[in-house]
């Protein structure tokens, strides 16, 4: 067993790292595939892309158990309601009844390597703009991915009522895109959704977030930001360690929400750790806000042609007026000068930047020094006079 945890740390470090301020390849510039999405940013105040060619995989039960959403057995016995229905009694997660597998030689084998490690995409999109939905689907300890298989896409678009909104099948990587049929604009929200697998109800969850046009918003990094250190994510990997967060982080971001700004969190951690991540956020109490991931192993590389690249081309997709959805990035958060890089070529000014641990007050070769952040509590009383966000 030991030599199978280390065998399987040699590929994890190998594959994310420690980002050190990354190597000095060039940034890749490109357009971020659209995650469109949508949430309630009053109340909660708190990219479609292709398959994609994956470090080698690793064992992922090191990781402890996954955030997929648990089905009771009792709702095996609840039928989708029939479209004219009208709304059915209020659920946590949506009643669905288990179909049969469309690959019945294939794909109970694929749920028999153990339990799943499904994630979602967190869309943002415009009140006008189409939505859709992106997930991935894999099950065990080496993250064996469902093929060709049915995934039923669901929608809670007021308080507590699920709506059906349609289906889509998986590919040969375990990824599947939904469009969201939606016949009048959504109000600004939090709209949370399912993608559920029709052959064993296992779901990966997420959420949409509706936003008007130049919505306010602040970026936050996850490892080394939020987190004492990057080391805290392979401790978390190796040992089951819940990772510490930094003492007042919490509040800072919260102060945030509570002026109405929108908190993005946006991390190099790949996307098999989407799940594992969201559960990490809401037990700290961190207020709600989109979560972004990579889409392969290969961009969390701790360069600026890896992980920088990626999170300049997602930055990128926020600020797009027309592409994306064309947020304001007021303030950012980071603590690697693959953040620092990211940040500055995104558009956001490094006066507005906010770099804790070694790097802080470093710059990105020729933008302007960001600020250093020396901790959360002492940067607090700096946002008392925060204004509210615009609307």
């Amino acid at each position: 067993m030991a030599t199978r945890r280390w065998a399987a740390t040699v590929v994890m470090l190998g594959a994310l790292g420690c980002d050190d301020g990354g190597a000095d390849s060039a940034v890749v510039d490109a357009a971020p595939a659209r995650a469109d999405a949508a949430a309630s940013l009053d109340a909660a105040v708190a990219p479609d892309v292709g398959p994609v060619a994956d470090a080698e995989p690793f064992d992922l039960a090191l990781l402890g158990p996954f955030d997929a959403v648990p089905y009771a057995d009792a709702r095996a016995d609840a039928a989708p309601p029939p479209a004219d229905a009208g709304p059915g009694p209020c659920t946590d997660e949506p009643p669905m009844t288990a179909q049969m597998w469309r690959r019945p030689l294939d794909s109970p084998d694929v749920v028999d390597d153990g339990a799943p490690h499904h994630s979602a995409v967190d869309p943002v999109v415009n009140p006008d703009q189409p939505i859709t939905l992106d997930g991935k689907f894999a099950y065990g300890t080496f993250s064996r991915d469902l093929r060709h298989e049915r995934v039923h896409v669901w929608v809670r678009f007021d308080d507590c009522h699920w709506t059906p909104v349609g289906t889509g099948d998986t590919d040969g990587d375990g990824r599947v895109s939904v469009a969201v049929p939606v016949a009048e604009p959504l109000a600004p929200g939090r709209y949370a959704y399912r993608m559920v697998v029709g052959g064993d109800l296992s779901a990966a969850r997420g959420d949409i977030w509706v936003v008007p046009p130049n919505k306010q918003a602040v970026v936050f990094d996850i490892d080394g930001t939020l987190t004492v250190s990057d080391r805290e994510l392979f401790e978390e990997i190796l040992l089951g360690h819940d990772p510490e967060p930094y003492p007042g982080g919490v509040d800072v971001t919260a102060r945030y929400a509570e002026q109405g700004y929108l908190v993005v969190y946006m991390t190099g951690r790949p996307y098999f750790l989407n799940p594992a991540s969201r559960a990490w956020l809401e037990r700290h109490g961190y207020p709600p806000g989109p979560l972004r991931t990579t889409d392969s192993v290969a961009d969390t590389a701790p360069t600026r042609g890896f992980v920088g690249a990626y999170k300049l081309a997602w930055l990128r997709h926020l600020r797009d007026p027309f592409d994306g959805p064309g947020l304001a990035l007021v303030h950012a958060y980071g603590n690697s000068t693959t953040d620092i890089c990211a940040y500055a070529e995104a558009g956001i000014p490094p006066s507005v930047t906010w770099i804790i641990g070694p790097h802080g007050g470093e710059a990105c070769d020729d933008y302007p020094p960001t600020n250093a952040l020396v901790d959360y509590p002492s940067h607090l009383p700096s946002l008392a006079d925060l204004p509210p966000a615009m609307p």
